[in-house]
Order: C-alpha cells, then sequence, then structure tokens
C-alpha cells in the first residue's frame, strides 16, 4: 500500500480557500480569519495537511513549513521530504495506522513517530491525527484531513521518566535490604526479592493484604502512632523494630524506616519502606539473656553445693561417721561432676560456633569409638538405671572422621537418651554403612519429640521445661554442639520418626573420596 500521509503533488493551502470566498461582502472577514488561523497554528506549531486519496496530492499549511524547517523559497515536494526523513523503524507503524484507518478497524489515525531534524543532527518525535471529512457512496475514504504537531519533549521527558523508572526498578529488584512501595492505607503496592524472602510471602500475595495484617499485634499500636505522625507533618521519617508475623507463624525482627513521599503541593502520596532483616541479632539478644538466666543457675547452684558439702565435711570429719561423710562426698562429686559438665559444653560450644575446634580427619574404627564412649556414658546410664544395646553388621568398620568430635557427640546423645528414658528402659543403637553413607542410629525409650519441635531442640540454651525445678537439669547446649560437630565433618545429625513412643537420633556421615 502506498504511504498516503501526504500526496506527491503537494502545495501550500491557498489563503482564500474557505467557505464564502465567492462573496465580496466577506472577504475581508475571512482573510483576517484565515491570517488569525495562521498566527494560532503557527503559535502552538500545528502543521494542517489535506491528502486527496483519488488524486494522491496533498496541501500543507505555512506552519507545516515552519514544524518541518522548509523555506518558503524551497521547491520541494512535501510528501518526498516528509517521507525520506521518516525513521526506519516507524515506517511500519505508520503504514499500519492509515491502513487500519482505511480499512475501518481504526476511527481515525493517531500515530507517532520520529523523524529526522532538516540538518540531519537529531530525531524529532511527531504526532499525526487525521480523519476523511470525505467519502464515496460506498463509504471509502476519498481525504483525510488532518495535524502534525512536534511532541519531542513531552516524548524525552517519557522517555526520561521510563528509564528513570526502570532504574529505581532495578534499584529496588537488586537492593539487599527488603524495599517496598506502601499506598496510604497500608497496601503494599510494589516489593522487591529481599522483601518477599524476608517476610515468607509472594508479590502477588503482599498485593491482597497489608502491612497492619502481618505486623505482631503487640507492635502495631506504636507502628499505626509513628504512621500518624508522618501524615501529619509532625515528623519526615521514622525508624524502629518490629516484629512480622510470617504465614507458618514464624516471628521474624525487622528494623524498619519509612518514609513519607508527597506530590509538589504537599499532599501525600505513598510511603516507601525498607526492612532490615535484624532477626538473628535479636536471638542473639535473646540467647544472651537465656545464658546468663543458665549461668546463674546451673553453675552457681552446684557450686554451692559442692560448696556446702566441702563445709559440712570439715565439720563433722573429726568425729562424724564414716557413712556420712561418704554421703557428703558423692554429694560434693555430683555437684562437681554438673559443674565441669556445664563448663565443657560451655567451651565446646563457644568452639564449634567461632570454627576453632580444629578438625582431624582420619581413617578410624568408628566401633571402637562407640564403645569407648559407651563406656564413659555408663555413670549417666546407670544413675537412670538405663541399659544400652548395639546392632552391628560388622565388628570393625573403618570410615573418615573426626574422633574426638564423634565421641563427644556419641557421649552427648548417650547421656540425653539416659536422661529421658523410664528406668528398666533400654537405648539401641544401630550402625550402618553403605559405599555413600555411614549411619549411626540412636533410639530411646522416652518420650516423642513433636514435629513442630524436631530443629527447636537444636537451638542453643533451648529447654521445653525451663523452670529451675525441672527434672533434667543441663544448659541445652548439647544437642547444639553434636549437630555442629558432625556438620564440621560434613555430616548432618537429624530426628527420625519413630511411630511410636521414643525418640531417634541418626548421625549420617559420608564417605571422603
Amino acid at each position: 500500500m502506498k504511504k498516503h500521509t501526504h500526496g506527491t503533488s503537494s502545495k501550500d493551502f491557498p489563503t482564500g480557500q474557505l467557505e464564502g470566498r465567492d462573496d465580496p461582502a466577506n472577504m475581508g472577514t475571512h482573510a483576517i480569519a484565515i491570517e488569525t488561523m495562521e498566527t494560532a497554528l503557527a503559535a502552538a506549531r500545528i502543521a494542517v495537511f489535506e491528502l486527496d486519496l483519488a488524486t494522491d496530492t496533498s496541501n500543507v499549511s505555512a506552519s507545516w513549513r515552519d514544524l518541518m524547517d522548509v523555506d518558503l523559497s524551497d521547491s520541494i515536494d512535501f510528501q518526498t521530504e516528509w517521507r525520506k526523513r521518516i525513521h526506519p523503524d516507524d515506517e511500519a507503524l505508520i503504514e499500519r495506522a492509515l491502513t487500519d484507518y482505511v480499512s475501518g478497524r481504526a476511527p481515525r489515525v493517531a500515530v507517532e513517530y520520529r523523524l529526522r531534524s532538516r540538518d540531519g543532527l537529531d530525531w524529532l518525535w511527531m504526532r499525526t491525527d487525521a480523519e476523511a471529512t470525505k467519502r464515496d457512496a460506498q463509504g471509502n475514504a476519498l481525504n483525510l484531513v488532518g495535524t502534525q504537531r512536534d511532541i519531542t519533549d513531552k516524548k524525552r521527558a517519557e522517555i526520561a521518566l521510563q528509564g528513570s523508572e526502570e532504574q529505581f526498578r532495578s534499584l529496588m529488584n537488586n537492593a539487599p535490604i527488603g524495599t517496598a512501595l506502601v499506598s496510604l492505607e497500608g497496601k503494599w503496592l510494589a516489593t522487591n526479592a529481599a522483601m518477599t524472602a524476608f517476610l515468607g510471602y509472594s508479590e502477588e500475595e503482599l498485593r491482597s493484604t497489608d502491612f497492619q495484617s502481618i505486623t505482631h499485634a503487640d507492635d502495631l499500636e506504636s507502628d499505626l502512632l509513628n504512621v500518624q505522625k508522618l501524615l501529619s507533618g509532625e515528623i519526615d521519617s521514622f525508624e524502629l523494630d518490629k516484629r512480622y508475623v510470617r504465614p507458618d507463624g514464624e516471628i521474624m525482627w525487622g528494623h524498619l524506616c519509612v518514609v513519607l513521599v508527597r506530590s509538589d503541593d504537599g499532599q501525600p502520596l505513598h510511603y516507601i519502606s525498607q526492612i532490615l532483616d535484624i532477626t538473628e541479632t535479636r536471638k542473639l539478644d535473646f540467647l544472651r539473656n537465656e545464658f546468663m538466666s543458665i549461668i546463674a543457675h546451673e553453675l552457681r547452684t552446684p557450686m554451692t553445693i559442692v560448696a556446702g558439702a566441702l563445709d559440712m565435711l570439715d565439720v563433722v570429719c573429726p568425729n562424724g561417721p564414716i557413712e556420712k561423710v561418704q554421703q557428703l562426698v558423692k554429694i560434693a562429686k555430683r555437684g562437681g561432676d554438673r559443674l565441669r559438665k556445664a563448663l565443657e559444653d560451655i567451651l565446646d560450644f563457644e568452639h564449634v560456633s567461632s570454627g576453632a575446634l580444629s578438625l582431624n580427619l582420619t581413617e578410624t574404627n568408628v566401633i571402637e569409638i562407640l564403645g569407648e564412649a559407651l563406656l564413659k556414658s555408663r555413670p549417666d546410664m546407670d544413675q537412670h538405671k538405663v541399659s544400652a544395646r548395639m546392632i552391628l553388621q560388622e565388628s570393625e568398620i573403618f570410615w573418615k572422621c573426626d574422633p574426638v568430635l564423634l565421641d563427644k557427640t556419641l557421649r552427648h546423645l548417650f547421656s540425653n537418651a539416659a536422661k529421658f528414658s523410664p528406668e528398666q528402659s533400654e537405648v539401641c543403637i544401630v550402625v550402618t554403612r553403605d559405599k555413600r553413607h555411614l549411619n549411626i542410629r540412636v533410639k530411646d525409650a522416652g518420650p516423642s519429640i513433636p514435629d513442630n519441635l524436631k530443629e527447636k531442640i537444636f537451638e542453643p540454651f533451648w529447654q521445653q521445661d525451663r523452670s529451675d525445678t525441672r527434672e533434667q537439669q543441663g544448659i541445652g547446649l548439647g544437642l547444639t554442639i553434636s549437630r555442629r560437630a558432625i556438620r564440621r565433618m560434613g555430616g548432618e545429625l537429624s530426628i527420625e520418626p519413630c511411630g511410636g513412643p521414643g525418640a531417634e537420633f541418626l548421625i549420617t556421615l559420608p564417605a571422603c573420596p
């Protein structure tokens, strides 16, 4: 199809081509009207054209010459001049707009495109709008009358704005800190990947809710109070530590920074929120408090027992019966053992947490390490009246591991099993291996561990019963030390489903290449 925006035989609009031009009485009035219209078109930089589709000729206004930077003295074909300056990427766009209108698929020709400037140094953005004013008996368009306007400034502003928005979106999406746009009502308008990862919701899920719904109930009042201060202009921004509730109920701590964005006339538009994940920091603070609380009890109490027993021993030793002396010595020994274990756990925890604990992987007879660990744990088992049974496929299994770390882990598991098993019950130890893994299972007959606590019990200082009078004493570091020790060796310590009472711990060590 031909490009019919301007005809091949073109001329300027003659100043006398207005309705009533043959009436001498109206000539002066029409001349003034034409001059006024030309002045208005020139001031608005709007070019006018008429295209005769039948003859493929066009007329253009003087303002078109100005817009195209074509002098009156230039003898050029307007359509040829216009066509040769169209950006190659926009030719098909213009053709499609004209075809859609002529075929009736569009109510008018409306298209934005680029034209090269007359000096060839720049690309100018133009907009053409046109409609037919004459049609034949079948309704086919006979002409097009339209305008051409320079929209370069507007288009460049749009492109710049789009670029700024894309840069902001890229910066927001790639920021390591959770970032979001939030409406004045609290709705999540846009969030980045760090924000969705922190909150545990997808961006789509967040858009269907608001920040109030996922804020911890105890923190909502202070949050809303700061929001009101922002809206009232009392403050420009605020920061606070608050809790968020994930879909699975997990509580996350975040350091929230909020800024209110306003329009040029000062009207509130939306909030920009950033959230730094401080959950681990808060956990450390909690663990520090727990540590001090436990230390106060677990170290002070046995130390008091030891000191008290020894004081009494000084008093009764000269004349007291030997049975009384032996009883006080046993009390002091139990207190001393408890204190020693607590101190060992604290030191081991510090070593495995800081990475200071050296790793020494050697080919070792695992069955021998099991036997020695079980022998060291015999006093705990005897105290709780619990026995142990090993089920072995082989009498010797050599495997690359750290003997010291494996011994610590086994003793913690054996001691744990003895403390929680009922009297006269049995702790079962099963050792198997294949080409890829060595598996050591330690199963007791104590209470089962609920699914929601199977990861909690590996957290430092975690105690299901936090009272000072709990039946089984300890500072809650044994399982933490054990898991971290096994992971140092490249393995894993986990809790297996038992299908009944009791707890089964599984040590898995990989085969070394």
